[in-house]
């Protein structure tokens, strides 16, 4: 957490030399998804995930009328139950947090750009992980006959593109208020259980914010 508010000083003191930017901070919710099906416990996959909270930091540079370079420093956690069942069954109970730096590529719609996409490419460094594996015999599915601590399985480092979706409300010229709606899909994996193999879920985002636009003087803007 130290970090993240570091870096945040040190971003929000460095737009003061710049032109031409936006800076923000937002709050949401996350949950995982997963791809495969669910199905009964007598044969193939069951999942589901608890929503947790996150929070981001984000510089955007104008690079063109439209086009925005920049980054974001964040927060994010995951929690989910996955099971696998064959010819026994094997599930994970699973909770981690990691800490984010996410490259971002925005464009902005219309005169007015108060519509924006954005493409991502999240690199995350695990902060907390715990994370526990059952192992069932064939038929008892209500209590592990063994369970063992796997976190030290959890990844370290996770890579997650994405995109999204972002609303400006202006409260004025300076300040706007934000909405953004992002997917993103973790081409890493999460954790790799024995009998389970890797778990990678995609990732929603849900998040609502402030953001500040920063101008040229116009003692330095071109005729």
């Amino acid at each position: 957490m130290k970090y993240f508010i570091i870096v945040a000083l040190l971003l929000s003191g460095a737009t003061f030399s710049f032109a031409q930017n936006r800076i923000g901070i937002e709050t949401g919710v996350t949950a995982p998804i997963f791809t495969v099906g669910t199905s009964s416990d007598a044969f193939g996959y069951r999942h589901s995930a608890v929503i947790k909270p996150t929070i981001s930091m984000d510089y955007l540079r104008k690079i063109d009328r439209h086009v925005y370079l920049g980054a974001a420093l964040g927060l994010e956690a995951y929690d989910f139950y996955y099971s696998k069942t064959q010819d026994y069954k094997v599930d994970i109970h699973h909770t981690s947090s990691y800490f984010t730096i996410t490259p971002l590529l925005d464009f902005g719609l219309g005169r007015h750009q108060y519509m924006h996409i954005y493409v991502s490419t999240a690199m995350g460094f695990v902060t907390n992980t715990n994370e526990v594996t059952g192992i069932y015999t064939p038929g008892s599915y209500n209590t592990p006959d063994h369970s063992y601590d796997s976190s030290p399985l959890v990844s370290g480092f996770i890579f997650r593109p994405g995109f999204g979706l972002k609303q400006h409300f202006p409260i004025n010229k300076f300040w706007h208020i934000t909405l953004s709606e992002g997917y993103s899909v973790l081409v890493t994996d999460l954790t790799h259980v024995a009998n389970i193999g890797a778990v990678h879920p995609a990732y929603l985002m849900f998040k609502m914010g402030v953001m500040r636009k920063f101008h040229q003087p116009l003692s330095a803007r071109r005729d």
